[in-house]
C-alpha cells in the first residue's frame, strides 16, 4: 500500500466565499452518494487505514469486488481531503473495471456515474451525460429510486456546468420532487444544503440564513451531528459576511464545542474564522489563542507553515502591553510629582534621566535580541539553501549520468537493430534465395526429409530477427504515438496465444514528450516481460490514462508474485526504477507470492 501512503499529502484549507460554495456543493453530492443504500459497503465511511485493510484483504483473498469498493472509497476520501478530483479519476476508473469484472452491476453503474461527474469537469461533459444516462436508465428500470435520485442530481450539475440552465433546473425540479417523495430527513437537509450554496453564490445571505436554522432544525431533530455542526458553522461565516460579529461568535463556539474530534478538518476553519471574528472585536488575547490554535492543527493536518499570522498577532499584543506599560510608568511619575512639590524638579530631572537610561537600555536590549534572531534566521536559511544547492547538483548529476546511460542503450539498440534488419537479415534472405534457386537446380532436394525443416527453420530465424529488430527499435512509437506503440506491442504478445492481454487507455496522448513516451514504451514492454518470464501470467491487464497534468501506466497480472522482502531487487526492478526515476516519476508495486503482481507508474506531464 505504498502508493497510497504517498498520496497521503494534504493541502492547504478552505478560505473565502467562493471556496465555502464549492464546498457546500461537494458536500452535497457526497452526502447523497454515502446516504443512498444500494449495496453493500458504498454507506460506510472508512478511515485511511480502513480502506488501506480493504484494499489488502481484497488483493490476498483475490476479492475482485473488494478491491473495487477499496479503490472507490479511496476515491472518494482523496477527494473529501483535498478536494482534488484529478486524484480521485484513475482511481475511479480502475474500480469501475473491477465491478465490472465481479459482475456488480448496480455497483458499476453507480461508480460509472460518479466517474462522469469527473469527465464533465475535463471538457467532456457529452461523454460524461451519456454515461449518467445509461446509469439513469438502469436504476430507473430497475426501480431503484434512491440511485435513480442521485444522477438526476448529478446530470443536473452537469447541465448546470455547460450553461444549460433551463435542462439543469427541470432535472433538479424532478430531483427534489423525488427527493421528497422518499420522506428522507437527511435528503431534505442536503436539498437546503444545494439552496444555500446557491444563495451565497448570488450573495444573497438573507435567504442563505434562513435555511442554514432551518438545517439546523432538522439536524437537531434527527440527531444529526454531523449536519449539527455544518449548520452552527454555516450561520456563523454567513454572520460574519454580514458583519454580525457578534452572532457569528455565538455560533461558531457552539460548532466548536460540537465536533468531538480534536483533529477534525473543520476545527481548523472554525478556529481561523473565530481568530477573525475576535479581531474584529477587538479582543486580542482571544484572537491569539485561537490563532495558535488554528496555526497547530492546520500544521497537524496540512503540513503547512501557517506562524506568521500567529507572530503577527503576537507582535501585536506585546506592543499593546508595552504601550499599556509606558502608561503605567507615567501615572506613576505624575503621582509623585504631585505628592513631592518641593522636589518636583530635582526629581522630574533624575526620573527623565534614569527614564532615559532605562529606554536605551531597552532598545539596546530589544535591538541586540533582534539582530541575534535575525542573524540566527538568515543562518539556518543559507543552510537550508547550501542543502537545497548540493541536492539539487547531486540530482542533475544523477540525471545527466541516467540520460548518458539510457540515451547510450537506445543508440545502442539503434544500431543493433539496423545491423539485424540490413546485415544479419540481408544474409538469411540471400541464404533463402539461394536455398530457393538450389531446389530448381536439384529436384531431387525437396525430397530430402531434412531439407524442408532446414528451409522452415530459416523462415523461422527471419522472422525472429525481425521480432528482435522491431523491439529494439519499435517504427510504431516514431510513427504513432505511445498509445498506438503500446497497443501493437499487446498486440504482438497477444498474438503469441497467451497470455490474455486486456488493454485500455483513458484519455487523449497527443503531444507527449517523446523522451516520456520512449521511457513509458520501455517500462511497459519491461513490465510484460516479467510477467511472461517470471510471473508466467495467464491473464495481464496494461492500462494508460492521461490526465491534464499526469500520465498513469498500470501493469497487472495473474501470475505467481513474489515475496517483495524476498526479492528487493532484480527481475528488472533497478532498471525500471531508474527509467522511473529519469521521467521524475514514481513507481509503486503491490504483490505477494501466488497473489499476482500489479505495478503502478505515475509521471508528471506538467
Amino acid at each position: 500500500m505504498e502508493n497510497i501512503k504517498r498520496l497521503e499529502q494534504t493541502l492547504p484549507p478552505i478560505t473565502g466565499k467562493a471556496s465555502r460554495i464549492r464546498a457546500g456543493a461537494f458536500a452535497f453530492f457526497m452526502a447523497l452518494a454515502f446516504l443512498l443504500p444500494a449495496q453493500q459497503g458504498f454507506e460506510d465511511r472508512l478511515t485511511f487505514k480502513e480502506i488501506q485493510d480493504l484494499l489488502s484483504e481484497g488483493i490476498a483473498r483475490r476479492d475482485i469486488r473488494k478491491q473495487a469498493l477499496g479503490w472507490y472509497k479511496w476515491a472518494i476520501y482523496r477527494e473529501s481531503q483535498t478536494e482534488n478530483r484529478d486524484s480521485a479519476f484513475q482511481y475511479l476508473a480502475r474500480s469501475v473495471d473491477l465491478f465490472l469484472k465481479a459482475n456488480d452491476t448496480v455497483a458499476y453503474h453507480r461508480a460509472r456515474a460518479e466517474l462522469a461527474t469527473r469527465l464533465s469537469e475535463r471538457s467532456q461533459a457529452d461523454d460524461a451525460l451519456k454515461m449518467q444516462q445509461a446509469a439513469l436508465d438502469y436504476f430507473r428500470k430497475k426501480k431503484n429510486r434512491r440511485l435513480e435520485t442521485l444522477v438526476l442530481a448529478q446530470m443536473a450539475r452537469v447541465y448546470q456546468m455547460q450553461g444549460d440552465t433551463a435542462r439543469a433546473i427541470a432535472l433538479r425540479k424532478e430531483f427534489r420532487e423525488k427527493g421528497l417523495l422518499l420522506k428522507d430527513t437527511v435528503l431534505l437537509i442536503n436539498v437546503f444544503i444545494d439552496d444555500i450554496a446557491r444563495f451565497e453564490n448570488e450573495q444573497n445571505y438573507t435567504d442563505a440564513l434562513s435555511l442554514a436554522f432551518r438545517v439546523l432544525q432538522l439536524a437537531d431533530s434527527s440527531n444529526r451531528k454531523e449536519y449539527i455542526i455544518w449548520a452552527q458553522s454555516t450561520i456563523g461565516y454567513l454572520n460574519e459576511e454580514i458583519k454580525d460579529y457578534r452572532m457569528a461568535l455565538r455560533f461558531l463556539r457552539r460548532a466548536e464545542t460540537s465536533i468531538s474530534s480534536s483533529f477534525d478538518p473543520r476545527r481548523r476553519d472554525i478556529y481561523r474564522h473565530l481568530s477573525t471574528v475576535y479581531v474584529a472585536l477587538d479582543s486580542l488575547p482571544q484572537a491569539l489563542n485561537y490563532a495558535v490554535r488554528y496555526m497547530a492543527l492546520a500544521d497537524t493536518l496540512l503540513n503547512r507553515d501557517r506562524l506568521a499570522t500567529a507572530q503577527r498577532l503576537a507582535i501585536q499584543y506585546r506592543e499593546k502591553e508595552r504601550t499599556r506599560e509606558m502608561e503605567n510608568l507615567t501615572k506613576a511619575i505624575e503621582t509623585i510629582e504631585q505628592s513631592k512639590l518641593a522636589q518636583r524638579q530635582f526629581f522630574y530631572v533624575l526620573l527623565l534621566f534614569f527614564g532615559a537610561i532605562i529606554l536605551a537600555l531597552f532598545f539596546i536590549v530589544r535591538d541586540y535580541r533582534n539582530r541575534l534572531y535575525t542573524n540566527r534566521v538568515i543562518t539556518l536559511q543559507n543552510e537550508k539553501i547550501n542543502r537545497q544547492t548540493i541536492q539539487q547538483l547531486e540530482d542533475t548529476l544523477r540525471i545527466e549520468s541516467m540520460q548518458s546511460i539510457l540515451e547510450g542503450q537506445e543508440s545502442e539498440r539503434r544500431r543493433i537493430a539496423t545491423d539485424l534488419h540490413d546485415s544479419l537479415g540481408g544474409l538469411l534472405a540471400a541464404i533463402k534465395i539461394r536455398l530457393e534457386n538450389l531446389t530448381g537446380k536439384l529436384p531431387d532436394l525437396d525430397k530430402n526429409e531434412e531439407f524442408p525443416k532446414i528451409k522452415a527453420l530459416l523462415n523461422d530465424t527471419i522472422v525472429e530477427t525481425r521480432q528482435i529488430a522491431h523491439n529494439l527499435q519499435p517504427s510504431a512509437l516514431h510513427q504513432f504515438g505511445l498509445m498506438k506503440a503500446i497497443q501493437d506491442l499487446t498486440t504482438r504478445v497477444r498474438s503469441d496465444g497467451v497470455p490474455a492481454i486486456d488493454f485500455q487507455h483513458f484519455g487523449s496522448f497527443k503531444d507527449i514528450d517523446h523522451t516520456i513516451s520512449l521511457n513509458c514504451y520501455r517500462i511497459v514492454q519491461e513490465l510484460l516481460q516479467n510477467s511472461l518470464k517470471h510471473a508466467k501470467a495467464t491473464e495481464i491487464l496494461v492500462q494508460l490514462t492521461r490526465t491534464d497534468n499526469e500520465l498513469a501506466l498500470l501493469v497487472e497480472d495473474n501470475g505467481t508474485g513474489y515475496d517483495p522482502e524476498v526479492v528487493a531487487k532484480g527481475m528488472g526492478t533497478d532498471s525500471l526504477r531508474q527509467r522511473v526515476q529519469f521521467i521524475k516519476g514514481e513507481i509503486s508495486i503491490q504483490t505477494a507470492k501466488g497473489q499476482g503482481t500489479s505495478t503502478m507508474v505515475t509521471v508528471p506531464l506538467a
